[in-house]
Formats: C-alpha cells, sequence, structure tokens
C-alpha cells in the first residue's frame, strides 16, 4: 500500500530527531501469550465426515510503542505469530478446524508471521496503518481460533470530544485465521444464502460510539463492501439501577442491501435483536430475541461472525425469515474465595428459517452452550487463564450442502501471558 510506505518513511524520519525522547520506549509494551488449544466438534452424522479436531499451541508475541514527543507523535506496533500442530497427521473422516493451515494434501501445517502496524497521534485522536484488527459491529475481525482474524488498512480515530469516538476506516485485504496471506474480502455464503460469496476490491466503514451517560452507550456505523452490499447499525446498551438489583438491555439493529454491481446477488435485510436481563449481585438473567426481516438473509463477511448478541460456537442463527428465542445465566465469582471463576450457560432456538433455495420455509435450530473459565489474578500462576466451552447443536436443515450440521463441541483453552514491560 502506498499509503502504508509514505507512513513508515515519515515515521523513520522523525525517529532521526527524536531518538533522545523517552515517551517512544517508556509508554511501550511487550507481552508473550503462550495459547494451548483443543478443538473437537462431533458430528451426528457421519456424512461426510464425522469429526474436525485438532490440537494447537501458539504463541503470540507483541510488541507495542508508545509515541514519539511533538505535534505528530509517531511509532510501531508489531505482532510475531507461530502455530504448531499437536495432534499428528490429520486422519482422513477429520474435517478442518480453522486452528491451522491444510495443505492440498491434507496434512496440518505449522505456520508463523509478523504482522506491522505503524501508527500517529495528533493530540488525542490517533491512526493506524498495516495490519488491523477492527471489532465493530460491520466489521468484526473474529477471535475464535487460535490466532485472530486480521485486515490490511488504515484506521482514523478521533478523540476530541468527550465521550465521543468517531471512526473512519478503509481495509481492502483479509488474513483469515488459519492462513498468512492476504487476499480479497468476501462476503460470507453459509447455506447458500447468496448467488455466490462475492469478493471485493475493498471496504470502508464510518462511524460513531457515544456515551450518552455513565450507564448509557450508542453506536451508530456504516460500512460498504465495494460492488457487493453495503450495511448500516445502530445500537445502545443501557444498565439501569432499580435498588435492589439493575436492568440491563443491548438493542442492535442491522439494515442491508446489496450496492454498485451487486457481484452476490440480491441482498436485503433488517435484523433486529434485543438482549434484556435482570443483574442482582454476581449473576445476571437474560432473555433474547432477534428476527431476520427482508428478502434475504443478513450478510457477514466470511471467516468472520454476525455481531449479534447471540455469540454461539455452533451456527449464527441470521438465517432469513428466522426468530430466535434465547435465556441466559451468568455468574461471576468475584469478591468469594473463588474469584477468577465466570461461568455462563445459553439455550437458544431458532424457527421459521427459509433457506430460499427450497421449498420448505419452517426449518429449526437449537443450541445449548456452556462456558467455565478462571483467571488467576495473583500468585505463582498470575497471567494464566483457563477456558472450558461446550456446546450442544441440533437442528432439521438439510445436511447436503449446509455449513452448519448437528454436534457436539468441546473447546478447551489455555493461555498463559508474560509481560516484559
Amino acid at each position: 500500500m502506498k499509503l502504508s510506505v509514505l507512513f513508515l518513511g515519515a515515521m523513520a524520519s522523525g525517529f532521526c530527531y527524536t531518538a533522545h525522547a523517552n515517551s517512544f520506549i517508556d509508554d511501550s509494551s511487550v507481552n508473550l501469550t503462550a495459547r494451548n488449544f483443543y478443538f473437537d466438534r462431533d458430528y451426528k452424522e457421519n456424512d461426510p465426515v464425522n469429526a474436525a479436531r485438532d490440537w494447537a499451541q501458539g504463541f503470540i508475541l507483541k510488541a507495542n510503542s508508545g509515541y514519539t514527543p511533538g505535534l505528530v507523535g509517531v511509532g510501531l506496533d508489531i505482532t510475531a505469530l507461530a502455530g504448531f500442530n499437536l495432534a499428528g497427521s490429520r486422519a482422513d473422516d477429520y474435517a478442518g478446524s480453522g486452528l491451522l493451515p491444510v495443505s492440498s494434501s491434507g496434512k496440518i501445517d505449522q505456520y508463523g508471521e509478523i504482522r506491522w502496524t505503524a501508527k500517529a497521534k495528533v493530540g488525542n485522536s490517533t491512526v493506524h496503518t498495516g495490519t488491523l484488527t477492527p471489532m465493530f459491529p460491520v466489521l468484526f475481525s473474529s477471535p475464535a481460533r487460535l490466532f485472530q482474524q486480521n485486515y490490511r488498512g488504515t484506521h482514523l480515530q478521533i478523540n476530541e470530544i468527550e465521550n465521543l469516538k468517531l471512526h473512519g476506516l478503509y481495509v481492502d485485504r483479509v488474513n483469515q485465521r488459519d492462513s498468512t496471506d492476504f487476499e480479497k474480502i468476501r462476503v460470507g455464503n453459509p447455506n447458500g444464502r447468496f448467488d455466490q460469496a462475492a469478493a471485493s476490491s475493498g471496504l470502508y466503514m464510518l462511524g460513531g460510539e457515544y456515551k450518552l451517560r455513565e450507564n448509557i452507550n450508542t453506536q451508530v456505523f456504516h460500512a460498504n463492501l465495494h460492488d457487493v452490499y453495503q450495511q448500516s447499525f445502530v445500537g445502545t446498551k443501557m444498565k439501569h439501577d432499580i435498588g435492589f438489583a439493575h436492568l440491563v438491555s443491548d438493542l442492535r439493529l442491522f439494515v442491508s442491501e446489496d450496492s454498485g454491481q451487486s457481484l452476490a446477488g440480491k441482498i436485503d435485510n433488517q435484523h433486529l435483536g434485543g438482549l434484556f436481563g435482570f443483574q442482582r449481585g454476581n449473576g445476571i438473567l437474560s432473555l433474547g430475541y432477534m428476527q431476520s426481516f427482508g428478502d434475504t438473509a443478513m450478510p457477514t463477511l466470511a471467516g468472520s461472525e454476525p455481531a449479534v448478541f447471540l455469540d454461539s460456537m455452533s451456527a449464527d442463527f441470521s438465517n432469513k425469515d428466522e426468530r430466535v428465542y434465547s435465556a441466559r445465566f451468568d455468574y461471576d465469582f468475584k469478591d468469594t474465595p473463588l474469584s477468577g471463576l465466570k461461568f455462563m450457560t445459553r439455550y437458544s432456538k431458532g424457527i421459521d428459517i427459509d433457506l430460499s433455495k427450497l421449498v420448505d420455509e419452517d426449518y429449526k435450530q437449537r443450541a445449548l452452550d456452556t462456558e467455565l473459565s478462571y483467571h488467576f489474578n495473583e500468585g505463582a500462576l498470575k497471567g494464566l487463564n483457563l477456558r472450558l466451552r461446550h456446546t450442544r447443536y441440533r437442528s432439521d436443515l438439510p445436511l447436503v450442502g449446509q455449513a452448519f450440521r448437528p454436534g457436539d463441541e468441546t473447546r478447551l483453552n489455555v493461555d498463559y501471558t508474560w509481560k516484559f514491560k
């Protein structure tokens, strides 16, 4: 990218004049995370494969500089990744899990790469160019495997008004979770929702986040995947004290339509979701509802998940006409002898699913998700994180050509982070 080359040149020049500056070094940080990831998805139907299983060891080194002093501060962030297969050769009847790259011969490969991000700061506002991991409703870098999905581009964030963040972003390539290569950005096409998983020359995003009050946060975003689709988002999160407890809510609306040359075909969707909870002490009981309107399913980017409140491992619950009911319970053991332990369980059911290419418009799916995590906050094991997730997913969707198949899935993460500065 020409912009990246120019930016790095300017940054290098800045270093020549500010080598004596301490803020570039003093505000820097270096962290190394060792991540062990076990993935086991046991399908309940044996055709064409009966399971997806992988066990991998990853290492994530992040070295982030501070900013040089002056009107325009510059800096550099570097991330180095290495992933290793611990499960031996792939069995013929195992599908890929997305943890590691798979060669054309079916062998699971080790891999590694170095990613960089140049950055500059003026006042309280920043610009980053290079490798980005955006976590926005309309552009979400999936963190659901050994390494996080990332994009190549530039992100401007303006923070000059109190409680308001403005964003402008452009990306033209994506690095998927199990790859070292940057490729064109595509719209996802699970279950053949659209004519094809069309590729685009790039995506731009504009948006803002505003904290109305201490307990009310709002977001407005718009993204355009060039010649494929455009998507607008409005959302708000609230927490209201009623004396003996808190009422919490999370409301999200996505409006999507095809744009430009409509390379993926017609896209027309309005997706509305709301999660309402009752928090008392360390526990939260929540009830949620989502529904898709329009002529197609909700579009998302390939390799990612829709940024709806229902972050299920087993399916995305955003098919055409789908109505989803959800009940969830969370408990945080903070301020108890088990401080650091968190528990979550959730049941979700989607009905009235229309797969468009089939006559039947009344398919169903359901999932029971459970998560248990423990973070060591002190002692010799400080920095160690354990996370166990399990889901039981069932549906009556036809198996042939479907992205989500009935099965039981377990994921186990063991992370340990060393902070050197």
